[in-house]
């Protein structure tokens, strides 16, 4: 009972979030509190943070016996996963305006569209040149790698988690496809979505 309300709860996190920061809802944000719009993607991460507390807490206090673990050679297999994970965080962190999205600099812009951390122009530089959405391919890498043996809460944890990431990377691919439109098709077509090709040419179509 207890893992099934675990679940739900990822779940509820998951959705309230995917909620908050959809087109429909920043337009509504928008027009009928304009005074909060440089506000709004400040307070929806502070909002993830402090929600996210609570769910930590309740699946360290359901601690249990290991199901699954990184054991033997698995385990210089799942360092090499959680390299990759650091290395996707890391050169997404290069090309994306991270002031953007922390919500800093809408703080001293303003905004029209309750702080969208999306660019008028489609960057494919860097790391976007070989993957378009670096930070949903480590995200899923870190689920699995983050420890070295799961038990039934960390199972149900990274389980729920990345569905989420998964319905959440293609809910992004909706928004850049009506930002930035045959574009963005173009670039969805010759780049991969979660993880680079290695043997592909940077910048390859």
């Amino acid at each position: 009972m207890k893992l099934a309300l675990l679940a739900v709860g990822w779940a509820c996190w998951g959705a309230l979030h995917s909620l908050l920061i959809s087109p429909g809802w920043m337009r509504l944000v928008s027009a009928r509190l304009p005074r909060l719009c440089p506000w709004y993607r400040l307070a929806y991460n502070g909002l993830a943070v402090l929600t996210l507390l609570p769910l930590l807490l309740f699946k360290n206090s359901l601690a249990g016996e290991s199901l699954l673990s990184w054991s033997g050679p698995l385990a210089a297999f799942r360092f090499a996963l959680l390299g990759a994970a650091v290395w996707l965080f890391w050169a997404g962190a290069r090309e994306y305006d991270l002031k953007v999205v922390g919500g800093l600099a809408q703080l001293r812009s303003g905004c029209s569209f309750a702080g969208s951390p999306y660019a008028e122009e489609l960057r494919t530089s860097g790391i976007l040149a070989r993957v378009r959405h670096p930070w949903y391919g480590g995200a899923l890498l870190l689920l699995w790698t983050r420890t070295g043996a799961f038990d039934s809460a960390e199972l149900v944890t990274s389980l729920v988690l990345s569905l989420y990431v998964l319905i959440g990377v293609r809910l992004e691919e909706r928004k850049l496809v009506h930002v930035h439109g045959d574009a963005y098709r173009a670039y969805q077509r010759g780049t991969p979505m979660l993880f680079p090709v290695p043997w592909r040419a940077k910048g390859a179509r």
